[in-house]
């Protein structure tokens, strides 16, 4: 399928929205892109900006722990683009290619590490098996923090959305292999 994505033109933007692009831009070096379906709602660009930037960098999280998140969001949406390019963040942030497997195909890895166990067992919870239980959400506490618990959360759901405009405006995966 053919991507339904246009090419963004700055110049033919009007002044609101290439100030947000450019904003955007300005604060993650590149314009993310999801950010090309959502700037056709300057409001919502506005809106999800700074929620991108903050989760992209200032998260309490590692950059492991955040990607087992994403990760788990794009599969659970199906979201191709968003799991081929964050395979390869998870990579370079340290996690085996076996457990990254294992996430696309949402499964529990087997994590030595607490941390990424309870965010993988509490993210897989909320997306794909209703409500955590009590030992589920305990552990994402004692692991992670109310701060991580937060983050974590915040990260699937924005992830999910990513998914989703990049499913429905058929964001072909890029093209370089993990």
């Amino acid at each position: 399928m053919t991507s339904r994505l246009p090419e963004l033109d700055l110049d033919a933007l009007d002044d609101e929205r290439r100030a947000i692009v450019e904003h955007v831009m300005a604060g993650r070096g590149r314009l993310p892109t999801p950010f090309r379906v959502w700037i056709a709602s300057p409001e919502l660009a506005r809106a999800l900006a700074p929620l991108g930037e903050f989760l992209a960098s200032r998260v309490s999280l590692s950059k492991a722990e955040a990607e087992i998140a994403v990760l788990l969001a794009a599969q659970h949406v199906g979201a191709d683009y968003v799991l081929a390019t964050h395979a390869r963040e998870a990579i370079a942030a340290g996690l085996a290619e076996e457990a990254v497997d294992a996430l696309i195909a949402g499964r529990l890895p087997e994590f030595a590490d607490p941390r990424q166990r309870a965010m993988c067992a509490m993210a897989l919870a909320l997306l794909d098996r209703g409500t955590p239980s009590q030992e589920v959400f305990d552990a994402a506490v004692a692991a992670l923090g109310h701060d991580g618990v937060a983050e974590g959360i915040a990260l699937a759901g924005y992830f999910t959305a990513v998914g989703l405009a990049m499913k429905l405006f058929a964001v072909p995966p890029p093209a370089a292999a993990r």
